[in-house]
Order: C-alpha cells, then sequence, then structure tokens
C-alpha cells in the first residue's frame, strides 16, 4: 500500500512539473490546475511572492487569512484577483478577468470588488 502511495504522490508531482514546462514554454495562462485547484502559475507566482508592483501588476493588499496563510489582491493586465499561499503554491482564492491599468473606471471597480472580498476572506 506504501508503495501504490508513493508512486501516485510521484505521478502527481510528475504531472505538475509537465504542466509548468508547458506553459512556460508555450506562454499562455497565469494560472495552472493542480487536483482541482487553480494556482498562480511561475510569473504571477513570483510577482505575489515578491509582493512588488510593476507596469502589469498592481498588489492591493497584503492581508493574512485566519489560518495565517499570507494572501495577497491584486489587479493585472491577464488576470486580477486573491491569491492565498497554501497548499504549496499561490492558491488562487478568487479569480476575474484582467483588467487595463490604463482604464480608471475599470481598475476602481475591480479594485473596490476585490478589497470588499479580501476583508471577508480575512474575517472567515
Amino acid at each position: 500500500m506504501k508503495s501504490r502511495r508513493i508512486v501516485r504522490w510521484v505521478v502527481s508531482a510528475l504531472g505538475v512539473v509537465v504542466a509548468v514546462l508547458l506553459i512556460r514554454q508555450f506562454g499562455g495562462s497565469e494560472t495552472v490546475e493542480h487536483d482541482g485547484l487553480t494556482f498562480a502559475a511561475p510569473e504571477l507566482a513570483e510577482a505575489l511572492e515578491l509582493g512588488a508592483e510593476s507596469n502589469d501588476l498592481r498588489v492591493l493588499a497584503k492581508f493574512a487569512n485566519t489560518d495565517g496563510a499570507p494572501c495577497r489582491a491584486f489587479l493585472a493586465a491577464d488576470i486580477s484577483g486573491i491569491a492565498c499561499k497554501e497548499r504549496g503554491g499561490w492558491h488562487m482564492r478568487v479569480t476575474r478577468g484582467g483588467v487595463s491599468l490604463d482604464d480608471p473606471a475599470a481598475v476602481a471597480a475591480t479594485e473596490e470588488a476585490l478589497r470588499q472580498r479580501a476583508a471577508e476572506i480575512a474575517a472567515q
């Protein structure tokens, strides 16, 4: 039984590695799926880890969820949302479409919705 669990774990780990390599090779999504959950892809994960802003990413809030995991609410051109560092990566708790950071009305509407949801996650 123990060897079956090890084999399943190795196969799952290899699946994640292959997915990450394919995304890096062919570009594409800002997220990756693993075990039915959505996580930030490596480039987005690195930006969330650093909490750094750039021309393409604006961090709206840094907070901890009730389990103490660090979370970030963010806006970006390709994807916006809330991610918490849990389950081995930046788990996307909320995802929304991207928003042009040059569009004040779109930024304001998305920012308000994400800040409200961040407050809910922090209080859950």
